[in-house]
């Protein structure tokens, strides 16, 4: 069957009234009247599309229009509005089906804006008590904020509202608001008013009954998993005795088996009479879990009984919505230029070693004896259950949670650009909600630095650290005497410069001709004697009193985060070689997805929350990392996000972390796994791929070196005319067998080494790798000259 556009029908209502009316409408003799005919079913198209019924708008934009096609204007006018206006209301009242199961809880039809765009016009809302409805359509049509405008009572255009609002509406959400303070999970629950109400006891039994334990229920709220929030946002719904659930990406931060609790959970007697509204891009949970869906379609609201692949037999253009694969929408990731000392990507550049981490009252550890490491090469994948320490194993790595025991601070190419996208990162663009993303940009990396990396570091600082960077020292300086000429004349004047430092002792004098210093900050660094110094700003002192001070004894007297702090700035500076400006943020947006429209024009409050996602992973790339860190990178991204990121990391030349629960996603581009169960112990698999990029570099070593050089066993070579000069086959006899084996013995040992956790000399070892390379491919070729 042909299905018309409203295009084609609004133009074929036209020539049929004007036939009605007897009024010559062969406008294949009248060609000049066809684009005004085009135009008129445009308008009258909107109009539909809008369900705009005011006559009085249809008679100032249309009968000017119908004047230039026929004489009889005003009748023809109103005999079309009369004929549209009734197809609209066939229209609306096929909109929405009244028949199913359970006592209506809703039916109301109400229009919905936002920031000046129309997003919802004068549609049905028809829901009924028990069922579990999915709200779905493309990104950035407004599903979020219908759910919030429910929530908080803002719908414009209820017939009084009351049977909307009188509703209990609960909107579910991982970030629960005050949810990062450091109390008690039950503690937190009874600042709620309503919830004080029911009594602490209430309260505690509902969080058992929601499989919480006594350790979850006293463990500050700060440290729940974002799992176990999803869950203490649920028991706060239910204790209030919620009518509906509005729950917005429930299954983000959700492991395989709480996934199973919730599709059980909302099918289950505890929300017999409670209707649920669910907005998820986790097609298999909606399936599962689904008895309707609720369609945007033409700014109105379409429902359908079902679930998911019900919904998708009677619209296949909602497949979409679910796959990553075929999708045209395209990221592209900046090439995280070179580190000094790093010839290969597969060399570490960041790793920890025998690290233990325990939470602060916490019975065990969390992370236990865990040794990894990240390189440029790296595609890892971070998976377990929630609470068992994925996010804790990450900040480790990162340097934002200190071990209690092995390594105090991470091993990292002090060069090395790193990018952590965290759990909950919409907190950082939150504060800047008037921002438009660009702007927002130019705030965070003006100067030269990340403000946000900076602040949070700061904010970290604990008492302790802050007591050390007000610790005087006793500082002593040499003088270095200038070089002599060849005539023995001094050349410059003599240098002072560091020579040792240690703590004034309260109650301790300084030594005569000695005033105690105090570090104000680190300004400078530079490599010395196979380390680094770095430039000391010392308090109430100029800056030509400035001394370099060796990297080993800043690191004894504390200050690895003024170390940290100026390594990270020296770095981001190497990788900042892109002005500030619009456009070139503008550009840099679009390669994550974010068109101009929102980049430029667009406040952060308005946008959907793929949009915000899409900001901060541009804002991560913006110093183009050597190491990108995604914690639950699928959350609130479509499946187009999806397909164009995982084709991004795909293609990207630097290393990327992930922690996914999302096995489809990470499956095809992460071959490495970091499984954490929660039993302290990390176990790592798939390293092997390593091993494959390192023989494609050798392989691309040598051929760029045959392109380059003339190799020795060449046996022929041009002139400047171009003539061929024939010279004899040489053979190399400085490669020996047994020395061949010594090293390839070696090799295995230091390889052994590795795989074991113990450090090695990397240089060394990549440098021993190419030479047996090379040795092998020179012995072959020995051995076939000899044949020849």
């Amino acid at each position: 069957m042909e299905v018309k556009s409203s295009n084609e029908i609004c133009k074929s209502l036209f020539l049929e009234i004007l036939k009605d009316h007897s009024i010559d409408n062969n406008f294949n003799e009248r060609q000049h009247l066809l684009p005004v005919l085009e135009y008129l079913a445009t308008i009258s198209s909107f109009y539909c599309k809008l369900g705009n019924k005011n006559k009085s708008e249809w008679e100032e934009k249309i009968t000017r229009i119908i004047y230039l096609l026929a004489d009889e204007s005003i009748v023809v006018n109103n005999t079309f509005f009369n004929e549209i206006n009734e197809m609209m209301e066939k229209k609306e009242e096929d909109l929405d089906i009244p028949d199913g199961e359970g006592k209506i809880l809703c039916n109301v039809k109400f229009k919905l804006a936002y920031g000046g765009k129309i997003l919802l016009n004068t549609t049905n809302f028809h829901v009924r008590r028990g069922r579990r409805y999915g709200l779905l359509g493309h990104n950035g049509c407004g599903k979020s904020t219908l759910m919030r405008a429910i929530a908080t009572g803002q719908l414009a255009g209820f017939p009084g509202a009351e049977e909307l609002m009188s509703l209990k509406a609960c909107y579910v959400e991982h970030d629960i608001d005050g949810s990062n303070a450091d109390i008690p999970t039950i503690d937190f629950c009874m600042q709620e008013p309503i919830l004080a109400q029911l009594g602490r006891e209430a309260i505690y039994q509902k969080l058992l009954d929601m499989e919480f334990t006594d350790e979850l229920i006293n463990k500050p709220i700060c440290n729940l998993s974002g799992g176990w929030k999803m869950k203490l946002a649920l028991a706060r719904a239910m204790l209030i005795g919620a009518d509906l659930l509005l729950l917005d990406e429930p299954t983000n931060h959700l492991d395989v088996d709480k996934i199973s609790w919730l599709v059980k959970f909302l099918s289950g007697p505890d929300c017999e009479n409670v209707t649920s509204l669910i907005v998820s891009h986790d097609s298999k949970f909606l399936d599962r879990v689904l008895s309707d869906v609720i369609h945007y379609e033409n700014m109105r609201l379409k429902r359908y009984t079902g679930n998911l692949t019900k919904f998708v037999e009677q619209c296949p253009i909602a497949k979409a919505y679910f796959s990553i694969q075929n999708t045209d929408l395209t990221f592209n990731f900046p090439k995280p230029g070179n580190l000094d000392g790093v010839k290969s990507r597969t060399k570490a550049i960041i790793k920890l070693k025998n690290c233990t981490f325990t939470y602060p009252g916490a019975p065990k550890p969390t992370i236990l004896n865990a040794s990894i490491q990240c390189s440029q090469a790296s595609r890892i994948a971070c998976i377990g259950p929630n609470g068992a320490g994925k996010s804790t194993l990450i900040k480790l790595l990162v340097g934002e949670l200190k071990p209690d025991k092995g390594c105090e601070e991470p091993d990292r190419h002090p060069n090395c650009r790193v990018s952590y996208v965290a759990q909950h990162a919409f907190h950082h663009i939150e504060k800047h909600i008037n921002k438009s993303p660009i702007e927002y940009i130019q705030w965070r990396f003006s100067g030269g630095v990340d403000k946000e990396v900076m602040e949070a570091e700061q904010a970290n600082l604990t008492d302790l650290e802050k007591q050390k960077y007000l610790q005087p020292f006793i500082v002593y300086t040499k003088e270095l005497t200038p070089e002599e000429d060849e005539r023995g004349n001094k050349k410059g004047k003599g240098e002072i410069v560091y020579d040792s430092m240690e703590p004034l002792k309260k109650g301790d004098k300084c030594p005569d001709g000695i005033k105690p210093r105090v570090i104000s900050n680190l300004v400078g660094r530079i490599s010395k004697h196979g380390s680094y110094e770095y430039e000391v700003k010392w308090k109430d002192l100029e800056s030509d009193h400035n001394l370099y001070v060796p990297l080993d004894t800043l690191e004894k007297y504390g200050f690895d985060k003024q170390v940290k702090e100026i390594n990270e700035k020296i770095a981001a500076a190497q990788g900042n070689s892109r002005p500030l400006t619009f456009a070139e943020i503008q550009k840099h947006l679009e390669d994550v997805g974010l068109d101009e429209e929102f980049s430029r024009y667009g406040k952060l409050a308005n946008l959907s929350g793929g949009q915000k996602v899409k900001v901060v992973i541009g804002a991560a790339m913006w110093y183009c990392p050597h190491l990108l860190i995604l914690d639950e990178p699928t959350n609130y991204l479509d499946r187009d996000s999806l397909g164009a990121l995982s084709k991004a990391i795909n293609n990207f030349e630097g290393g990327v972390l992930m922690i996914s629960h999302n096995a489809e996603f990470y499956g095809d581009i992460a071959p490495e796994v970091w499984n954490v169960p929660g039993d302290g112990f990390v176990y790592s698999s798939g390293e092997d791929y390593m091993d494959k990029i390192k023989q494609q570099e050798l392989a691309d070593k040598k051929a760029n070196k045959n392109k380059l050089n003339l190799g020795e066993n060449e046996t022929e070579i041009l002139d400047g005319f171009g003539n061929k000069i024939e010279i004899e086959k040489k053979v190399n006899s400085n490669v020996d067998r047994s020395q061949l084996k010594q090293m390839q013995k070696e090799f295995k040992l230091m390889k052994k080494m590795q795989n074991g956790g113990d450090d090695i000399d990397e240089e060394l070892f990549y440098k021993l790798e190419e030479d047996i390379a090379i040795a092998e491919e020179q012995l072959n070729k020995e051995k076939l000259l000899r044949k020849k």
